[in-house]
């Protein structure tokens, strides 16, 4: 049987609430995030379901047969006929699926759960996390340059974005008022020939730089705008092992293939 070597890249979506829950828009529930593995993705998901049941059940005091729970879940019945046979609260809100080098799965489940056993739940619609990201993070580049891409964990381009910018618009204030200097020297009808015709060729120059500093503020503040939008969370999960099929002369044969994310 032939096997071939592949490699693939794709793009993840992190969202924001791997690291940092969402707030609850009211005070019947409240949001928790929990993970599981197995050989597939579906095993995983059972498993991180399984562990927001059981934490939900101990909290809200709710018995649980974590064992029953298991069993429905492989079976394939639905979480949310589940939870109200054992009347425990949840909605599960989002899922992110983490391929590991072994061929196996880890996913994580964003649930909204119930505060307490005598409070019945008022579930609200959370934003796709990605989209509510890169919302968050345009706004807080427009106040502060770099500060969007710093919040999805470019730390050095969002420094390098903001040091950036606070040098051209520095520039340009800073040869805005030297030019008015030299403008007040050719003025001055005592000022000689010699100092004028010196004081205008500063002028020309710093009147070129000025230009070029808010050009350059511009364009870079509109770049700053346009990458804290489009860029992607960065992931830990940067190079997997991830088998899949390769199609060959002989067939389809098993391909051993690395997943480069970014």
């Amino acid at each position: 049987m032939m096997v071939a070597l592949g490699l693939s890249c794709q793009a993840r979506r992190v969202p924001s609430w791997m690291n940092e829950l969402p707030k609850a828009g009211n005070s019947t529930y409240l949001y928790v995030r929990e993970s599981g593995e197995g050989p597939s993705y579906s095993q995983a998901l059972n498993q991180a379901l399984a562990r927001v049941m059981q934490s939900t059940a101990n909290r809200i005091g709710q018995p649980f047969d974590s064992q029953k729970i298991n069993e429905s879940l492989q079976k394939g019945t639905g979480y949310e006929v589940i939870s109200r046979q054992y009347n425990i609260p949840i909605n599960k809100v989002d899922e992110y699926a983490v391929p590991l080098k072994n061929g196996s799965y880890r996913v994580y489940v964003l649930c909204q759960v119930a505060v307490s056993g005598n409070v019945q739940p008022q579930w609200e619609t959370l934003e796709r996390a990605g989209e509510s990201s890169n919302w968050t993070s345009l706004a807080k580049s427009a106040v502060i340059p770099g500060l969007g891409q710093m919040g999805k964990g470019y730390y050095g381009e969002g420094i390098a974005m903001l040091v950036g910018e606070v040098a051209c618009v520095g520039t340009g204030v800073a040869t805005f008022f030297m030019a008015k200097e030299d403008i007040e020297i050719m003025k001055d009808y005592t000022t000689g020939y010699a100092d004028f015709a010196a004081a205008r060729k500063d002028y020309n120059t710093l009147r070129t730089t000025n230009l070029i500093a808010w050009g350059a503020a511009g364009a870079l503040y509109v770049y700053n705008l346009v990458r804290a939008f489009t860029m992607q969370p960065k992931s830990t999960d940067r190079l997997v092992f991830e088998p899949s099929l390769l199609m060959t002369p002989q067939g389809m044969a098993p391909s051993a293939g690395f997943a480069i994310h970014f």
